[in-house]
């Protein structure tokens, strides 16, 4: 019952999102600006300041971000399988195959800042810093080609120039920039003004509730029939086996409880709002992945709690 409370008010913001966007009638056009507003200027303080304050440092941090980082790889193996277990095109499969290791940022902080406080807010941002060029580079790479072999006469560079695409766009991300700069100031022992570091905070304060009311602004409801195999799959592999295979690692390599723990919540956490957006931009199959990420959303309301429980234990 703990665990439930502890992650129902995020939720309950989640669903308010879902309310406003739907009943109310606030226009997507609201709802694109202010996840602008959210992604490039009230999320990246918060997570500057996290960084910059913490206690922990990149090389302390090295055993937990090998050990997350290679739970993740294999979680996109495990993502792979799943077009071996349910039937549907090569292009339906690359398209959802993102979902199974990408993650939705804001959930994650809420959690682990709840859970761990400005230590678990700072592993959470490392970590999200390493995996974010990994996991993108994988996901674009498969559905690129998935696309290119799919439609007739495309032309050979294409792979080439969604991936170079692609990394421009994860060095210019501001929720790595803001991470790396935060590293930077703490390994230096650099003081942040503190009118600066108040006025950073509360930014960062406001990002997470505006960022969940968006979450909840984006869910899809509509047409689960199309695919409800895959979105079956998906949710079984992205919130049930692949925080399995956190614990498992952290078990195996010793890490402290709180790294364990955010590994994990990390791990459970469903897939980025943001697999949409990617998908119909490179002409994937955007319907089954708007489907498969507000499955794992709803569906994480019930397998949170259970691997919050399982921590508290």
């Amino acid at each position: 019952m703990e665990s439930v409370l502890l992650i129902l008010p995020d939720f309950l913001v989640i669903l308010l999102g879902l309310f406003l966007a739907r009943k109310l009638d606030y226009p997507r056009a609201f709802w694109d600006k202010a996840e602008k507003l959210v992604f490039y200027v009230l999320f990246p303080p918060l997570l500057f300041n996290s960084v910059s304050s913490a206690s922990i440092g990149l090389s302390s941090a090295s055993k937990f971000l090998t050990v997350a980082v290679t739970g993740m790889l294999i979680a996109v193996l495990v993502a792979w399988c799943v077009r071996y277990v349910v039937k549907d095109s090569d292009w339906t499969h690359a398209s959802v195959f993102q979902c199974g290791f990408r993650f939705n940022t804001y959930i994650g902080f809420a959690v682990a800042s709840r859970l761990y406080g400005d230590e678990g807010t700072s592993l959470l941002a490392l970590l999200i810093a390493f995996w974010v060029p990994i996991s993108n580079a994988i996901a674009v790479s498969v559905l690129a080609a998935a696309v290119a072999r799919k439609e007739a006469g495309a032309q050979a560079g294409a792979r080439t120039n969604v991936f170079a695409s692609t990394v421009k766009a994860v060095v210019r991300n501001p929720l790595i920039i803001a991470t790396v700069l935060g590293l930077i100031v703490n390994v230096s022992g650099f003081k942040v003004p503190q009118t600066a570091h108040i006025f950073l905070a509360d930014l960062g304060n406001a990002s997470l509730a505006m960022g969940l009311l968006c979450i909840g602004a984006g869910l899809r409801t509509e047409d689960f029939r199309a695919h409800m195999p895959l979105i079956a799959a998906s949710c079984v592999d992205r919130l049930l086996l692949v925080p399995l295979i956190a614990w498992g690692m952290g078990v195996a390599f010793g890490l402290s409880p709180v790294e364990a723990g955010v590994a994990i919540v990390f791990a459970a956490l469903p897939t980025a709002q943001s697999c949409y957006v990617m998908t119909a931009s490179m002409r994937g199959d955007a319907g089954a992945v708007a489907n498969v990420t507000t499955a794992q959303t709803l569906a994480a309301m019930a397998t949170l709690p259970f691997w919050l429980a399982f921590l508290l234990l």
